[in-house]
């Protein structure tokens, strides 16, 4: 994962508007959540990305997860609430480095990141890394 400046990343999702890191960060720090739907830990990491995502910035990225459409149907079947990026090659994951699923990097509001981790976490980890990313 990159250290420093985020790259670029100006995309759109799934629901077909328009996502734009950099014009976010503008309004504080923003969540990216590097993701599958073929992910054992991401079952338990999405939903609580999800209830972040009700009060913070978050853009989610689905790695090699089927259609815009599939992708679609899995976070409607379970529940999930956040913005979304398909990236079904993984060409945009490999940009940003990724490695494993789950994996979350927060940019702060100079562009930078902030912060970044994998595997399991809580809501409660989660919202604490955005505050500190304030």
């Amino acid at each position: 994962m990159p250290k420093g400046q985020a790259p670029q990343l100006v995309q759109q999702a799934i629901d077909g508007q328009p996502i734009d890191l950099q014009s976010m960060t503008e309004n504080g720090p923003v969540l990216i959540y590097f993701w599958a739907t073929w992910c054992g830990f991401c079952r338990v990491v999405s939903p609580a990305v999800s209830d972040l995502a009700g009060g913070h910035q978050v853009i989610s990225i689905a790695l090699q997860s089927g259609s815009p459409e599939e992708v679609a149907a899995y976070q409607q079947k379970h529940g999930l609430n956040f913005r979304t990026i398909n990236d079904p090659s993984g060409a945009l994951s490999n940009q940003w480095g990724l490695r494993v699923t789950p994996t979350i990097a927060i940019v702060n509001r100079e562009g930078e990141v902030s912060t970044v981790t994998s595997g399991m976490t809580s809501r409660w980890g989660l919202a604490a890394r955005m505050w500190l990313a304030d």
